[in-house]
């Protein structure tokens, strides 16, 4: 995410951080099987490992034989090694790991101080053994190792974040950064408390702004609340059996409901101290002749309903600050309105991050939306996945990335001549 001092189009594409300047976003392209989702999933792994290790008991033996690198196999004593650098609460750290079949090989986090050769080492795991930047105290000590003997795969930031054993602003401000600042939304994310969370944190107004700007054809986006036995009502018979099973199994509990079309949720029925409000969405609809008219969640096409699950991961990423990862960001959205959303995204302010895989060629675009070093190509390389930067080329600000990506000037395209013979031979059969 290092910009290239050099290329001088879209600024406002780059913000600081103790001086260095930092890009705010990243497409990755490639061929399906080349590694996009693999790379998501690493971070997704990074990001449960260290928000849940410490209270789940994770077969991680059967996962690192799963996922270590197997073409050919390798050595079972050879790690599986993952980093991340990432900046939050003004310092920058990098979070290394190496797992094996046995456990955690070694797990580190440091202070990496841009722009100066050294670190600062906030902690040094090998195997059980812990070296801690600060002074603490033996017994302290003996319950990390403790809990590491008895399960060798779990993380010593989990462990201090799920049991507070050190009271460390490094520690706490790096375990926060991975489960509060790193958003990361797959194809299938369902987001159930959808209607709750955009209802509570006035991101309605954000919501109508964007679906504006990228031509949605909504005029408006609303929430209506509606008194829950008016609701049951007007209600099929269906969302009235569903809730009284719910209510028979749990009679002594408030209840938070969401009724969801697929991914996104139709209706939210919130209890709380024996008041029931129904909550659902209401989209202003453009008709014939100026006419506008309410429709619901039912009513909407799943491209619509796709945009509606990344509302929070782009409002995050705009106005919090935070690195969100997108895997397929153009799945079932048109390619104008991926267009426009990235568009939206790198034309307002913000010092958070996109970082999204995508097929979308109308977006290697270097004179609307996005830079040659915001461009990320992905490859397997005899069964390996090989990650480069299309600033690796020397590309003239006025040539069409996109043409010379469908050319194959800069590889991570389908090997067309590899299914070749297959054809030849079914032709001949």
């Amino acid at each position: 995410m290092f910009s290239n001092p050099h290329r001088k189009a879209f600024p406002n594409h780059i913000y600081n951080v103790g001086g260095i300047p930092i890009l705010k976003e990243a497409a990755i392209y490639g061929a399906n099987g080349s590694g996009k989702s693999n790379f998501v999933d690493a971070l997704i792994f990074l990001k449960q490992y260290i928000t849940e290790s410490s209270n789940t008991n994770w077969d991680m033996s059967n996962w690192y034989l799963s996922n270590r690198f197997q073409l050919p196999v390798v050595s079972e004593d050879k790690p599986i090694t993952m980093a991340v650098e990432f900046n939050t609460g003004g310092k920058v750290y990098a979070y290394i790991l190496e797992i094996d079949a046995q456990g955690v090989v070694t797990e580190n986090l440091v202070n990496t101080l841009p722009g100066k050769d050294e670190q600062i080492k906030i902690f040094a795991r090998k195997r059980n053994e812990i070296e801690f930047h600060t002074e603490i105290s033996d017994d302290i000590k003996k319950v990390f190792v403790r809990n590491i003997d008895s399960n060798p795969f779990v993380s010593v930031l989990a462990l201090n974040k799920g049991f507070k054993l050190i009271d460390d602003k490094d520690l706490n401000s790096a375990a926060d950064w991975f489960d509060n600042q790193l958003d990361i939304v797959t194809v299938d994310r369902a987001v159930p408390y959808l209607l709750e969370y955009i209802s509570k944190n006035g991101m309605l107004e954000f919501v109508n702004k964007l679906f504006s700007e990228i031509g949605l054809g909504i005029k408006k986006l609303d929430i209506s609340e509606t008194d829950f036995d008016e609701w049951m009502r007007q209600s099929y018979i269906g969302d009235k059996q569903a809730l009284n099973v719910l209510k028979e199994k749990y009679p002594n509990k408030n209840l938070n409901i969401s009724k969801m079309r697929g991914d996104v949720p139709e209706v939210s029925i919130s209890e709380s101290n024996g008041n029931k409000i129904v909550k659902e969405f209401v989209f202003s609809q453009l008709g014939k002749s100026g006419y506008v008219g309410e429709m619901k969640v039912n009513a909407q096409s799943n491209g619509t309903l796709r945009l509606l699950t990344l509302i929070p991961a782009m409002y995050n990423a705009i106005y919090n600050n935070s690195t969100v990862v997108i895997d397929e960001i153009d799945n079932g959205i048109h390619p104008i309105l991926t267009k426009n959303l990235i568009k939206f995204f790198g034309d307002t302010e913000s010092k958070g991050q996109l970082i999204y895989t995508t097929h979308e060629t109308v977006l290697l675009n270097q004179q609307e939306l996005l830079r040659p070093d915001e461009v990320w190509l992905t490859q397997k390389v005899e069964g390996a996945t090989k990650m480069y930067s299309l600033n690796d080329f020397k590309l003239h600000n006025t040539i069409s990335i996109e043409n010379g990506y469908l050319d194959g000037r800069y590889g991570a395209i389908p090997s067309i001549h590899l299914i070749q013979p297959m054809f030849s031979f079914w032709l001949k059969r």
